[in-house]
């Protein structure tokens, strides 16, 4: 999985004295436990797609798709192209992660609102 910088963000915000409500790079890792990936090599292709799924009570979710190609087949290693599809899934699903929990947040804002 390639690096994230979550953490450190989230305690420069609270070092600058960030006391309210929000999203926490705890939740988005706590999420990203229960992500899994999916891989699909495209037939006749060097192409390697990745998804990321999480299951939402019943729900297999779709957070991110993402892939790796080469252009000489010759260079095609299939458990490689699986390996960085995937992390490269992962940090599109951590940062779709953040979106969507940022989301609920202001949903919940709103209806204390109302």
């Amino acid at each position: 999985m390639t690096k994230h910088n979550d953490h450190k963000m989230q305690a420069d915000f609270e070092a600058a004295g960030s006391v309210y409500p929000k999203v926490t790079a705890g939740r988005i890792d706590e999420l990203m436990q229960q992500v899994t990936f999916s891989t699909h090599v495209v037939p006749g292709t060097t192409t390697t797609i990745a998804t990321a799924i999480l299951q939402v009570g019943a729900v297999k979710f779709t957070l991110a798709n993402e892939f790796t190609a080469c252009v000489d087949p010759r260079n095609f290693n299939a458990e490689l192209g699986a390996k960085y599809a995937i992390e490269k899934a992962a940090e599109s699903a951590r940062n779709k992660l953040w979106e969507l929990e940022g989301y609920s947040l202001a949903q919940q804002f709103a209806a204390k609102a109302a």
